[in-house]
């Protein structure tokens, strides 16, 4: 006879927490959404896309045209090249069009987003990495890079295939080379001529997780496991781990080295990046402590919760390891991902001379940890292995954070006290008023299900909205800058381009020109114009241009004259030698100068 005390009927009667989502445990079958994750929100910032002073600085160089961007000649040539040459490769291949600029940087961010599902779903399961990529599509920071035309997801990509290529080779080989070590070292070579220094990154992570290779799980039998010591098998992980390492710098190494005998001062020019002009357009230069704490507070924005509980669940896991080791171990590269990635994105924070795009890359290095630990606690939430009161508080502060920083000042963290803020608070405030009654009023079980269901599914819709509305609009001068574009790409076949104005004209405006008809004769004039500064043979003199036909006098090929802030009266040396300006684009007002294309022709017989 077998005698239960009330205390344990009470226990047995209290029904069992269920699975908030059970359709997520056939997430498998989910996959081909992972597609129209990877390119279906890349495409809100690919046709919102103009081009920028940031786009017109990387597309000068990459066009060959750096000395027109100043005396930073050496800090272009001492950054890793492949994003360059792949950059320049597809559109020759693409042709030049309106947003052909950042087609590399959409397709990067869309092949990172499925590695990154195909990474998450090989060490963990298709749950956690659905909900990995879904967070990741939507998230701003991802999305607002795809307008960087030096597309930073490209060398995040080829981390993402070390780790995968490095860990997948300690849980299922046994010996120390494998093809899965070597695609990840070619990934690391392929990471340093893309990333820089985004590939000493990966490796220091990466050194610092097999610290302690006795806790590393392995897919392998047990008796398999058994069969090599303990001191074998560490010496056997960081045997990997060096072949890993040399098999990248072979790879990518050689660059490094060869530019490095060739350009004075060239690894703090590499680490840096080049030193162009002030024109971040996303990222602070100046460093200051509550800049960085706003800035990661703002980059996780409604998942701010989800980010501080997990990351407390995670590191507790960590230190106190129970369960599934495999789970742990993950967890562990996660805890050691997210502290390397914030140690250089909060270093570079000092350095004025790092460019956007490095910032960039920095950021998402560090983002893409912190959503993986967001999409494990969304996982622990949706198994019923976190608490109810624990749910309220990660819904809570999320929201919470956003009000602060939608209510404070410029760069702070101290919210202005206004009529908007308040009523935000009181409507935050009796929400959780009502959410507790509803959650005590009925049945528990049914009524703390209900309630983490809807606070689940707001969160991840508030994160959605939040991404989409993240998007750079275009600005009303880079829309007159397409409108000027779709006019000039009427006049083919053009050869030499005068650029005329009073000050030193936009970048963009430079770029337009060689972006719209190659290689051409290009000359810069501020002030009036004469006719010595057209491509003329020397030995026509202006009498003879002004009776000999178009095709006589002029090269092969037409001239153009685009006068930025410039009056016509600029001109009038050219009229006054026989030549006539045809207008070829409609005058418009581009960064409150006017802006006008005119081409040259010369007069009719007799006129």
């Amino acid at each position: 006879m077998v005698i239960i005390s009330d205390q344990e009927l009470l226990q047995r009667s209290v029904e069992p927490a269920q699975d908030l989502f059970p359709v997520m445990r056939r997430a498998a079958v989910m996959s081909p959404l992972v597609a129209l994750l990877a390119l279906g929100p890349g495409l809100l910032a690919f046709h919102s896309y103009r081009i920028d002073e940031l786009s017109a600085w990387f597309g000068l160089q990459c066009l060959g045209k750096a000395e027109l961007i100043g005396d930073s000649t050496n800090a272009l040539i001492s950054q890793p090249p492949l994003i360059r040459w792949m950059f320049t490769g597809l559109l020759s291949v693409i042709g030049h069009w309106s947003s052909s600029l950042v087609l590399f940087s959409y397709f990067s961010t869309a092949c990172m987003l499925y590695v990154a599902y195909r990474l998450t779903r090989k060490v963990c399961n298709p749950r956690y990495a659905l909900v990995f990529c879904f967070l990741l599509a939507f998230h701003p920071v991802v999305l607002k890079q795809v307008q960087l035309i030096e597309a930073p997801a490209f060398p995040i990509l080829f981390a993402l295939l070390t780790i995968w290529g490095f860990i997948t080779h300690l849980r299922s080989e046994s010996g120390i080379v494998s093809y899965k070590l070597l695609g990840g070292g070619i990934s690391l070579g392929l990471c340093l001529l893309s990333g820089g220094a985004l590939a000493l990154g990966v490796l220091l992570m990466l050194g610092l997780y097999i610290l302690n290779p006795a806790e590393l799980p392995k897919t392998r039998s047990g008796s398999e496991q058994k069969k090599a010591p303990v001191f074998k098998q560490v010496v056997r992980i960081w045997k990997s781990f060096f072949i890993l390492a040399f098999t990248g710098f072979a790879v990518g190494g050689w660059w490094e080295l060869m530019a490095a005998s060739q350009i004075e001062g060239f690894w703090g020019k590499w680490f840096a990046g080049p030193g162009q002009p002030n024109i971040s357009l996303y990222w602070k230069t100046e460093f200051y402590p509550s800049y960085f704490v706003r800035d990661i507070i703002s980059s996780m924005g409604f998942l701010l919760g989800f980010a501080v509980f997990g990351l407390f669940h995670g590191l507790r896991r960590v230190i106190y390891p129970q369960g599934n080791m495999q789970e742990i171990a993950w967890l562990r590269l996660i805890v050691m991902w997210v502290l390397i990635g914030a140690l250089f994105w909060w270093g570079v924070q000092y350095l004025p001379e790092m460019n956007a795009s490095t910032r960039a890359m920095w950021k998402l290095f560090f983002i893409i940890p912190m959503l993986a630990i967001v999409a494990w606690e969304f996982q622990q939430i949706a198994l019923r292995h976190v608490s109810y009161p624990t749910v309220l508080a990660v819904f809570t502060l999320g929201v919470l954070a956003v009000i602060f920083l939608s209510a404070s000042h410029t760069d702070t963290l101290s919210p202005r006290i206004s009529a908007h803020f308040l009523r935000q608070l009181i409507i935050l405030g009796l929400s959780l008023v009502m959410v507790l009654w509803y959650s005590h009023r009925f049945k528990k079980e049914d009524g703390h299900r209900l309630v983490e269901i809807a606070m689940v599914i707001s969160l991840s819709a508030l994160h959605v909205v939040s991404g989409v509305y993240s998007v750079p609009k275009p600005n009303p001068a880079g829309e007159r800058l397409l409108q000027f574009e779709h006019q000039l790409r009427l006049t083919q076949n053009v050869d030499h381009c005068l650029l005329v104005s009073k000050i030193e004209p936009p970048l963009e405006l430079t770029f337009l020109i060689f972006y719209l008809w190659g290689n051409i004769d290009y000359k810069q004039v501020q002030g009036a114009v004469i006719p010595q500064d057209l491509n003329i043979p020397a030995e026509i003199s202006t009498a003879v241009a002004a009776e000999k036909p178009d095709e006589e006098n002029l090269d092969a090929g037409k001239q153009v004259i685009v006068r930025w802030g410039a009056s016509p009266v600029s001109l009038r040396n050219l009229v006054n030698a026989g030549f006539i300006l045809k207008p070829v684009a409609a005058p418009d007002v581009y960064k409150q100068h006017e802006l006008q294309a005119d081409l040259i022709t010369n007069a009719p017989p007799g006129f």
